[in-house]
């Protein structure tokens, strides 16, 4: 009883574990692998108890195939007792007789049969009910088991995924940093000379992803986001959604990479010197 109390317990706590668990899952690589980390220990330990209650049925359906041994025993043996002879009968009858008048309580060995199969009985009955008890048990681990599997592959994916958009994002940056110091030229997309929009079309070029010419283009090349939000590879723009008239690249830092005016050239700014109206998600 103390076991079964210990393994409901276990299964309860770790049910819980799992409903908490099941929260979205947050987006930076350090979370994923706590993610990973947690769910794993918590893994092993149901692979433990799984083992734990395979030993115990394993042990009570030993017990209930004795007990079947037992009572097939008891059977025959009946069988074998009403096929006695008349005679036979007869003297067991006497005895019982006996017994009566003497006043004493004597169990005949057909009831003495029949009294220790009833208990056999009962007995496999238990047993049975406790198997069946442990097998919905370790259903409910193999559930908990397949569920934990699934968090750590997606927690493994969403990192992996994570790791390529970090790689592509610091792609972006690089390749608007490689055009530091060269003049801004009004309409000009490279390779001598940028301006704004053209510096941010060739640097998301580099690695595939078309985000239109213009800044009324590219603002509508992701999600908006705050700039206080605003990470490597994103976008910041001045000027009100649908009228931005100029666009830089966040290098997350509180700082961008823009070509600024006529005169000037590609340069990385703060936020705080030139602060942005809003930023956008691109990758």
């Amino acid at each position: 009883m103390k076991k079964n109390t210990f393994i409901a317990t276990l299964l309860i706590t770790l049910c819980t574990s799992l409903s908490i668990g099941n929260t979205a899952l947050a987006s930076e690589t350090t979370a994923q692998d706590k993610v990973i980390a947690e769910s794993t220990q918590k893994l092993a330990q149901l692979k433990e108890t799984k083992q734990q209650l395979s030993q115990r049925k394993n042990d009570t359906t030993r017990k209930l195939a004795d007990l079947k041994t037992k009572s097939n025993a008891v059977v025959d043996q009946s069988e074998k007792n009403d096929s006695l002879d008349p005679l036979t009968k007869l003297i067991e009858q006497s005895k019982t007789n006996t017994s009566k008048n003497s006043g004493l309580k004597i169990l005949r060995p057909m009831d003495q049969k029949k009294e220790r199969l009833n208990n056999l009985k009962q007995q496999q009955l238990s047993l049975s009910k406790e198997t069946e008890t442990l097998t919905n048990q370790q259903n409910d681990l193999t559930q908990q088991e397949n569920q934990l599997s699934e968090k750590i592959e997606l927690a493994k994916r969403q990192k992996e995924e994570q790791s390529k958009q970090q790689d592509t994002r610091s792609a972006v940056v690089a390749a608007a940093k490689n055009q530091l110091g060269k003049p801004y030229v009004y309409g000009a997309a490279g390779p001598d000379a940028f301006d704004c929009s053209g510096l941010v079309q060739m640097a998301f070029a580099s690695i595939g992803h078309p985000v239109g010419r213009t800044t009324v283009n590219q603002e509508n090349a992701g999600t908006v986001i705050s700039v206080a939000e605003a990470k490597a590879g994103d976008l910041v723009f001045w000027g009100s959604h649908g009228s931005t008239y100029h666009v830089g690249i966040s290098t997350g830092d509180g700082a961008y990479i823009h070509a600024p005016v006529p005169g000037d050239v590609v340069q990385i700014a703060t936020v705080a010197s030139y602060t942005p109206d809003f930023a956008l998600r691109v990758l």
